[in-house]
């Protein structure tokens, strides 16, 4: 049996990948539209650098790093602000399920306010479920580094949050 061409490979990444793609670039760049080109381009980036992939990661972090990047050198070209949606953090020990649209845009607001670091530690870990591993491959960090800077996002998030309620 022949290895598949470089077209049916990226086909095959392309149908288990493409949904976690598009949900990492719908939450960080908070826009439907954008979210898809992202999707494009990050497989239309992975199918020109097929040979250069060196196998020393999985297929998934090699294409959350490549839509990383992508993304990076959006918002650096728009100056955009992100914003991360609060209704997948419920299962976050550290911060309660939020019921009310109120409490729930306090809680977004405040996502905003953190800087990008955190927000992207908290998006790969909490919202695209990966692994301490595979985040810190994604973020070219170490494992220390992931866990450090999660502990701290998520208590900058209370911090700011809880801030609120003393007003």
């Amino acid at each position: 049996m022949s290895e598949p061409s470089k077209q049916e490979a990226i086909e095959g990444l392309f149908a288990l990948y493409a949904d976690e793609i598009y949900r990492y670039a719908r939450y960080t760049l908070q826009d439907h539209a954008e979210a898809k080109d992202v999707v494009q381009e990050v497989f239309f980036r992975a199918f020109q650098r097929w040979d250069s992939f060196r196998h020393d990661s999985s297929y998934k972090t090699w294409l959350l790093t490549i839509a990383r990047n992508y993304m990076y050198d959006l918002l650096r070209k728009k100056k955009t602000r992100l914003r991360v949606l609060t209704q997948w953090f419920t299962r976050q020990e550290d911060i309660h399920p939020l019921a009310g649209v109120e409490e729930r845009m306090v809680l977004e607001e405040s996502l905003a306010l953190l800087k990008e670091s955190y927000r992207q530690v908290i998006i790969l870990r909490h919202v695209q479920e990966l692994s301490v591993a595979e985040t810190a491959e994604v973020l070219g960090w170490t494992e220390g580094k992931v866990r450090t800077t999660l502990h701290r996002a998520l208590h900058k998030l209370r911090e700011l949050t809880e801030g609120d309620d003393e007003s």
